[in-house]
């Protein structure tokens, strides 16, 4: 029976190990970017369950053990902050997000966090200097007859009455117990208002478009009037041009638009009998960026 208790609490000091959770973070950001798919799946889910809430268990509840669902709730939530905490970081630095790319970040903070693990406790703390040996102090109790008698209204409990030891011991306890869950809420908070933030600057995205209304009647030349419309036009991306070329690629209309409030429209001759391409071309591209085709019904 005893055997048996010591073969349980011995597996969670081995997993809470820094050095075999360094191991196998490495372990699994090679499996993720050079092994085979049966190998990258487990790797991939221990880098965003499992290793990053280790790391930082250790780190941060170094002062304490943590109970079995302590450990159990809070090693998969910090491990999903961490991956969460990476991207935004990957994003912000302008890195393609990928397979790679999350490999590395989630493995480059869970060592990082291991790291400052291994920071011996005394450099955090500073050396203590020694302290001069001097001459043996002794205490001597003194007695004092005349000591007031403690008031027995006193020890009556009441609303206002000050918390005993006992009822201290027990707030601490519950704030301790509470202070891992709120730690996790509140890094979860951050990183999911971070994430929603940058998705909304990611969406805000202006849209260009090129539109042409119904071509006019044909006129005694052959041609006919169409109505041209831009939209969305960013100034720092222009000065805009628009082309307009037959099918041999010759350009019989070219306009450059003028800086405005993004949008433009003018009205150009096309000849009727002929297939035209319209193009809007931003400063600098060789192909139109939008393209509109004005044509005769068949």
């Amino acid at each position: 029976m005893n055997s048996t208790m010591i073969r349980i609490r011995a597996v969670p000091a081995l997993l809470s190990s820094p050095v075999l959770t360094a191991a196998c973070t490495i372990a699994a950001a090679a499996a993720v970017l050079a092994g085979p798919r049966g190998l990258a799946i487990p790797g991939g889910l221990a880098l965003g369950l499992l290793l990053p809430g280790l790391a930082l268990n250790a780190l941060i509840f170094r002062y304490r053990t943590l109970s079995a669902v302590e450990r159990t709730v809070l090693t998969p939530a910090l491990s999903l902050a961490t991956m969460i905490v990476a991207g935004l970081g990957l994003y912000v630095a302008g890195f393609r997000l990928d397979r790679i790319s999350w490999a590395l970040g989630t493995a480059g903070i869970t060592l990082a966090v291991l790291a400052l693990k291994a920071v011996p406790e005394r450099v955090w703390q500073g050396e203590e200097e020694d302290e001069e040996e001097g001459p043996e102090t002794q205490v001597i109790p003194i007695f004092r007859d005349d000591a007031p008698a403690p008031d027995p209204a006193a020890r009556r409990p009441g609303p206002f009455a000050p918390r005993s030891a006992e009822q201290k011991a027990d707030r601490r306890m519950v704030v301790r117990q509470l202070l891992p869950m709120l730690l996790v809420l509140a890094v979860l908070g951050g990183a999911g208002w971070l994430s929603y933030a940058n998705s909304q600057d990611s969406y805000r995205v202006t849209v260009t478009t090129l539109y042409s209304d119904l071509p006019g009647p044909v006129g005694t030349d052959g041609g006919w009037d169409v109505s041209i419309r831009a939209s969305g036009l960013v100034e720092a991306d222009g000065p805009y041009t628009v082309v307009a070329t037959d099918p041999t690629g010759n350009r019989t209309v070219e306009r450059t638009i003028p800086g405005g409030d993004g949008v433009w429209g003018a009205t150009i001759r096309l000849p009727s009998a002929t297939r035209m391409t319209i193009g809007l071309y931003r400063a600098g591209d060789t192909a139109a960026y939008r393209t509109v085709i004005v044509a005769a019904a068949q």
